[in-house]
């Protein structure tokens, strides 16, 4: 499925893309994190909101995860991207769990220390 056979820690769109539809597991542990790019949001969100979709909890638990990293390792000044891109999404967003991501999302880079890994990190609580 991934053109670099040793691992599937540089996955292509196509690729991601291919496997959110299948039945396969997660390719590697922590693969949240090889797919998080700020290219990848957009994508990663019409997952989300795609009921066809195998693999929804998986990819709404990497939008925490990537809201999460941006905010703890992010200057301020770069908070203005993420913002617009939230805004962006928000006017497309059909379902609840992204909705819900959007405005937790929103509260966090206001409000940076609320940062808490067991709802921002990997097996986020807002999701499982």
């Amino acid at each position: 499925m991934f053109k670099d056979s040793d691992h599937a820690w540089n996955p292509t769109a196509e690729e991601i893309r291919i496997w959110a539809y299948s039945d396969a597991l997660i390719p590697e542990q922590d693969w949240e994190l090889a797919v998080n790019s700020f290219e990848n949001i957009p994508m990663i969100c019409s997952f989300v909101d795609d009921e066809e979709c195998k693999h929804i909890s998986f990819f709404l638990s990497c939008l925490y995860v990537f809201t999460g990293d941006f905010v703890r390792s992010r200057k301020n000044e770069e908070y203005n991207d993420l913002i617009e891109l939230l805004n962006s999404i928000e006017v497309i967003a059909k379902s609840e769990e992204l909705k819900d991501w959007i405005k937790r999302s929103k509260d966090l880079i206001l409000n940076p220390d609320k940062y808490d890994y067991r709802f921002w990190g990997l097996g986020s609580e807002y999701v499982y």
